[in-house]
């Protein structure tokens, strides 16, 4: 019986400043990159996923039982998750490349 391995190595290609923020996001959360990465794309699978069973469900309806515009903002208004802030961080401003602190 063969066993396929349940990962597999890959190499991308992404942007400097995207790499940045995804290491940076990643540490923070306490995953590795791969890991954040993983999670990301299983994140956007399952977004396009539950917009192809939205898509699927208003084609069920005629034309004339779909939602007007203004009624489809106010439902998307109703079902749209709240805003989170993002944590403030602690400690002082971090120095700049070339050892300057901002507004200094």
């Amino acid at each position: 019986m063969l066993v396929m391995p349940a990962t597999e190595k890959i190499s991308v290609t992404i942007g400097r400043k995207e790499l940045g923020h995804a290491k940076r996001l990643a540490s923070r959360q306490g995953v590795s990159l791969s890991g954040f990465i993983t999670e990301a794309v299983r994140e956007r699978v399952r977004e396009q996923e539950r917009r192809e069973a939205a898509m699927e469900v208003l084609a069920s309806f005629s034309p004339e039982d779909r939602a007007t515009p203004a009624e489809a903002q106010a439902l998307l208004d109703r079902w749209a998750p709240p805003l989170t802030s993002v944590p403030k961080r602690r400690g002082g401003r971090r120095a700049h490349r070339g050892g300057k602190q901002k507004g200094r």
